[in-house]
């Protein structure tokens, strides 16, 4: 939503004309007369979010979990404090907050790894944990905005070599009478 100031006002110059709109509504027409200061709020209140990611370091194999940080901050205004994070959405029935998905996913396999959904006041932390079998994996990072259209970050993350990881199979081999006592404690609470 960058705009240079005369292009804005120009865009923003509305006269007292009034405007039409057909919708699929029982009211096939409904009446519009544009304000300047709806249309304003609207585009103030539109979202630009900042989004960071980084691996947590360590060796990455298909026995234990991967970590991506990622920082979310969204740009507010200096003299907005009060931390509304509302929708401009006449139409919602109630208020409606922004809500933003974060979604790690690997598109040549089209699998979803992590997910999560964050509401972003001013910044935010989000830790996402996945394994991943071995082999090279390039992963997507999406943060998609359940509220405002354009908004979403489609973000390509660095190739991921992840190692063949041990094997847990070999530990539960080696129990001579093969009974598992947490099986029987979770047995024993539904019976």
């Amino acid at each position: 939503m960058e705009m240079e100031d005369a292009q804005r006002n120009e865009l923003l110059r509305m006269d007292s004309r009034q405007m039409y709109v057909s919708n699929s509504s029982p009211c096939v027409n409904v009446l519009i007369v544009p304000q300047r200061r709806d249309v304003a709020a609207f585009v103030n209140s539109y979202p630009t979010l900042d989004v960071t990611h980084e691996f947590v370091k360590g060796e990455y194999t298909s026995s234990t979990p991967i970590v991506l940080q990622v920082s979310l901050s969204r740009d507010a205004d200096e003299e907005e404090d009060d931390g509304d994070i509302s929708v401009v959405a006449p139409c919602f029935p109630g208020k409606k907050t922004a809500n933003w998905w974060v979604v790690v996913g690997e598109q040549s396999t089209r699998q979803l790894l992590s997910i999560k959904r964050v509401t972003v006041p001013k910044s935010l932390g989000v830790k996402l944990e996945f394994t991943l079998p071995k082999g090279t994996h390039l992963l997507k990072l999406y943060v998609i905005c359940d509220s405002y259209v354009g908004a979403d970050h489609d973000i390509n993350l660095e190739p991921l070599e992840v190692a063949e990881g041990e094997d847990s199979d070999s530990d539960s081999d080696e129990d001579s009478d093969g009974s598992d006592e947490s099986d029987e404690m979770e047995v024993e609470k539904l019976g």
